[in-house]
Formats: C-alpha cells, sequence, structure tokens
C-alpha cells in the first residue's frame, strides 16, 4: 500500500464531497475512516467512487430563481452503524432555493443507546448548523428580520425530546450539549417538524442505499441528472 496515492485519492474526493457531491458524502466519509491503515479492499472502494464520479459528471447542484426561499434542514441518523464502535452516523443537509447549501456526514463521538437517542443526536448537530446558516444568510440578504429555520426529522421519538424539557429515565443519560436545540426552538429560532422516511433525502448521508431510492432522493435533493 505505500506506493499506492490512497491519502491523495481521499483528500479529492473529501473536497468534491464538500463541496459540490454531496450525493458521494456517506461513501467518502466511511472510506476516509480508514486512512491510517487502509488495504486493498479500502483502495478498491476509492477507485469505485471515482468512477461513479466519471460516469456522473454531468450531475450538478441546481438552484431556482423563483422557489421558496426559506431555508430547509433535513436530519438523519443511522443508529449503530459503525460495526467496530457501534457509533451511529449523522446525516444533515440544508436546502435553499431547491437546492443544497450546506451538507454533512459524519460519525458521533458517543454512543447512542437507541435510535431516538442517535436522531436527538443528529438533531442537536443540525440545529447548530442552521443557526450558523440562518445567521449568514441574514447579513448577506439584509433582511429585516431573521426566520426561523424548519429542520425534518423522522423521529416522533427524537422531536417529542427536542420540544419537551420533561426527563425521563431513558433520557437523562443524554448529555447535556445535545439539548442546546431546545432552548433554539423556544426561542423560535428552529422549528422542527415530522417528514416520512421516504421523503427523507439526509438518508442519502447515512448509509449506502439501494439504486432506485438513491436516485429518487438525489434528484429530490436538487442534483440535475439530465444530460
Amino acid at each position: 500500500m505505500e506506493s499506492i496515492p490512497f491519502l491523495e485519492a481521499v483528500g479529492c474526493l473529501l473536497y468534491l464531497s464538500q463541496v459540490s457531491r454531496p450525493d458521494i458524502a456517506y461513501a467518502v466519509n466511511r472510506v476516509s475512516s480508514f486512512s491510517k491503515s487502509p488495504s486493498i479492499e479500502h483502495w478498491n472502494t476509492v477507485k469505485r467512487i471515482f468512477r461513479f464520479l466519471k460516469g456522473t459528471l454531468h450531475w450538478k447542484l441546481c438552484f431556482k430563481n423563483n422557489s421558496n426561499s426559506n431555508l430547509l434542514g433535513y436530519s438523519d441518523a443511522d443508529w449503530a452503524n459503525c460495526k467496530d464502535t457501534r457509533s451511529s452516523v449523522t446525516g444533515s443537509i440544508f436546502i435553499k432555493n431547491d437546492g443544497p447549501i450546506s451538507w454533512f456526514s459524519k460519525k458521533q463521538r458517543s454512543v447512542a443507546l437507541s435510535t431516538v437517542e442517535a436522531e436527538y443526536i443528529a438533531l442537536s448537530f443540525s440545529c447548530q448548523e442552521a443557526i450558523w446558516l440562518r445567521r449568514l444568510i441574514y447579513e448577506l440578504e439584509n433582511l429585516r428580520e431573521q426566520r426561523p429555520v424548519t429542520i425534518y426529522c423522522d423521529n416522533n421519538g427524537a422531536i417529542c425530546i427536542a420540544k419537551n424539557r420533561i426527563i425521563s429515565p431513558r433520557t437523562k443519560h443524554i448529555d447535556v450539549r445535545h439539548h442546546f436545540i431546545r432552548e433554539n426552538i423556544e426561542n423560535n429560532e428552529i422549528v422542527v417538524n415530522h417528514i416520512g422516511t421516504q421523503d427523507m433525502i439526509a438518508d442519502l448521508l447515512t448509509k449506502a442505499l439501494p439504486k432506485q431510492k438513491f436516485m429518487y432522493l438525489v434528484q429530490k435533493l436538487g442534483i440535475a441528472i439530465d444530460k
């Protein structure tokens, strides 16, 4: 593996996944986690991602002038995704004018004990990004007032925890920093709404998906795939 430019290749993929190709963010995040000790299998995965990019060079982010200009967020998590550490994966994406302006796919630092907890932690990270984007857009567009950001989540349990300060035996162990979202909901800076799993765009950023669902979410995300 010493003669193989694994780190250089992964670096290129990371740049693309963060700047213009949210559809490869999960795959790149996964393969980059093996940068310290890559194997031939990991190198083959890197080459496969490059082949996918070569076949989709015509894909592009699409933004519309006459569409909804409100900032919308989508937050999702795949519980216990990592087989080694059992850490969950957070996926978050923000849409404006029908196109993605910010997204990330990353492993959660703490091990969640349930799907609800993993989704709640993901919501907290999404809230942090939403607050920053909200303030940035307010300054850039010289708005008269800051509108609340709507974040969609497909887990009713996580939404319930975010909207209620009630402490239960199942949630009292959750780190205080993840309750950051509650204050922002109460201050009307963030609105959390439910969305069906089939329309959860951030699902792209948490796991590998079947081709049909992958293509459906790619187009819903705001990527134009026609040549």
